[in-house]
């Protein structure tokens, strides 16, 4: 591995614990969102599984887009 590819593991590892807490952010956001706008979904677990599959996809649509 190259000195170049060590900082660059070492710069993303810096900000894993921030990058971490915004997905956090995100999740709680959007659950929020849920619960106002889709009652019927009162199960929490339920609620939480579907928005983190919403945000891999929509993780996996903007990696497909990179240029």
């Amino acid at each position: 591995m190259s000195e170049s590819e060590d900082s660059e593991k070492i710069e993303l590892a810096r900000y894993h614990r921030e990058l971490v807490e915004d997905v956090q952010h995100v999740l709680k956001k959007y659950l929020r969102i849920m619960e106002w706008d889709v009652p019927d979904v009162d199960d929490e677990g339920k609620a939480r599984g579907l928005v983190i599959q919403a945000i891999k996809s929509a993780l996996a649509e903007v990696e497909a887009n990179q240029d």
